[in-house]
């Protein structure tokens, strides 16, 4: 069983602040500036068509920590406006019960704000392959986007992140559709969502239905980016 949390003599609010479409924006760049660099150079023996979701996200999280964040490349992301960007880092979730989560990619913002739990205040990103093997709503939803829904991860935050990597003929058109057809989870029924074409995004949002600790009242909803990356048959 969870232990409750050690809040003696720290403020913080709920939920946290949220982050800005700017830096959501950003973050959703870097991410493709290294999904590009992934498929230009490849490592020896690493073929994007057939690797496995942990290797891709791995080799991403190192373009972006030990390139992109070091050499500023992408204007706007550097050291000094960015921590440690970290591969599956321990959490817990909402109520402790889980004191082992993992999301697959945590993003520190450094950024300007109100009292927070600190080890809570980020982008946490989950990733997903999206094929014919791995359909969406039993993948992609069910065991990643549900995450952010049910209190496993971000669960302070208003704002999350999902990485699709997509093979053809996926869409975000065939999101939505998933979205509005699911019958079998009321936790991922949509508040709203639509798509943002000039950045190639997809944004939903979500009721959450559990209670915040220390009796701080039922979660807000969260929204959800949805960055799509195409990757070759």
């Amino acid at each position: 069983m969870g232990v409750g949390f050690f809040t003696q003599g720290i403020k913080f609010t709920l939920p946290h602040p949220q982050i800005s479409q700017r830096t959501i924006l950003l973050i959703c760049k870097v991410i493709k500036r290294a999904w590009q660099l992934l498929e230009e150079k490849p490592p020896f023996g690493f073929f994007l068509q057939s690797e496995y979701e942990d290797t891709i996200t791995q080799l991403l999280v190192e373009i972006i920590e030990n390139r992109l964040r070091k050499s500023g490349e992408v204007d706007g992301f550097n050291c000094a406006l960015f921590g440690k960007v970290i591969r599956e880092p321990k959490i817990t979730n909402f109520d402790k019960k889980h004191p082992d989560k993992m999301p697959d990619i945590f993003f520190d913002l450094k950024r300007e704000q109100p009292p927070v739990l600190s080890e809570q205040d980020g982008l946490f990103v989950e990733c997903k392959p999206v094929d014919r093997n791995h359909p969406i709503l039993s993948c992609y939803c069910k065991k990643g986007l549900i995450r952010f829904v049910n209190g496993d991860y971000a669960w302070a935050m208003q704002d999350a992140l999902m990485v699709g990597y997509v093979k053809t003929p996926y869409s975000f058109k065939k999101l939505a559709s998933v979205l509005d057809d699911n019958k079998e989870n009321d936790n991922l029924k949509i508040i709203e969502h639509y798509e943002v074409v000039e950045y190639s995004i997809y944004r939903s949002s979500h009721k959450r239905e559990f209670e915040w600790p220390e009796k701080r009242g039922q979660a807000c909803p969260v929204t959800i980016s949805h960055l799509w990356l195409s990757r070759p048959e």
